[in-house]
């Protein structure tokens, strides 16, 4: 980018932003409401980096957790779930030590697996697992499927997000409509009823 092309751009940003807060202003008399249930950009930017930085992290910390498991990360509002399988329970102590340790992580789920990593035949069923509970969700009109995350590990099911208890419930019957789970496990982060918009 040249050096005129920067500012121009840095200008016309500015413009729209502006022009997006006359908008709402002139849109709307009351308050302007916020969603808490859902992430605001640096937060996700923030999960997004969580996850980057724990995945070197943990496979620097040893070299069986590198070449010998099957590590996923997972972070939600600033909350960590790791999935997958660890030959010993040491290392997967090791991984919660690892990843607590990452700025702004405010909790760790671990849920590894002691024991041998699975096979391609059942990365592929939970890969498939994984878009069949994530189409039911889009298609069920009582749940914002944006504000869910879902995570499919060896037929096991972690539900993560920012929900009511009421939502949780919602989403949990609709995931049980998907035949082939082993277990629905729910790492949510729960919200107060009067602060989401369902």
């Amino acid at each position: 980018m040249t050096r005129l092309t920067l500012p121009l751009s840095v200008l016309l940003l500015a413009s729209t932003l502006h022009g997006c807060t006359g908008f709402m202003a002139a849109t709307n008399n009351g308050a302007v409401d916020e969603d808490y249930g859902e992430r605001t950009m640096g937060i996700s930017i923030e999960d997004s980096s969580i996850e980057s930085k724990a995945s070197i992290n943990i496979n620097r910390a040893d070299k069986a957790l590198d070449k010998d498991s099957n590590i996923n990360v997972n972070s939600y509002n600033l909350i960590v779930l790791v999935t997958g399988q660890t030959p010993t329970q040491e290392l997967k102590s090791k991984v919660t030590d690892v990843t607590g340790k990452i700025r702004h992580v405010r909790r760790v789920h671990n849920e590894l697996e002691v024991s041998a990593p699975t096979n391609f035949g059942q990365r592929t069923s939970d890969t498939y697992l994984s878009a069949k509970i994530k189409a039911n969700l889009l298609t069920n009109g009582k749940i914002d499927s944006d504000r869910v995350q879902v995570i499919v590990e060896n037929g096991s099911v972690y539900l993560m997000g920012l929900v009511t208890q009421e939502e949780s419930e919602r989403v949990v019957s609709s995931v049980q409509e998907v035949s082939g789970i082993k277990r629905i496990i729910k790492v949510f982060e729960y919200i107060d009823n009067k602060v989401s918009r369902r």
